[in-house]
């Protein structure tokens, strides 16, 4: 009879042992999920921090073509201006 209680005991223990094992690896999950969320929100707020920056930038790049192209007739009209200048001092 004493057997059959050690070995119930033993198993229990077994048991117990097997459980706190599981225990251990869910808190650990648990702990892994918490750094995985916390890395996605970081992750997520980069990007969004990226997107803003990135149509700034385009912005700005757009703003340069832009004074870019107005410098380009700007010239193109003077240069028109002078050419009509110089064609109509001539005639008179």
């Amino acid at each position: 009879m004493s057997q059959k209680v050690d070995n119930v005991k033993k198993q229990l223990d077994e048991v117990a042992q097997v459980m706190q094992n599981n225990v251990n690896k869910l808190a650990e999950r648990g702990e892994k999920v918490n750094s995985l969320q916390l890395k996605s929100e970081e992750i997520n707020e980069l990007s969004k921090n990226f997107k803003r920056n990135a149509n700034e930038v385009k912005r700005k790049i757009w703003y340069k073509d832009m004074k870019l192209i107005a410098i380009i007739i700007l010239i193109i009209l003077l240069i028109v201006f002078f050419i009509l200048f110089i064609v109509i001092g001539k005639k008179n």
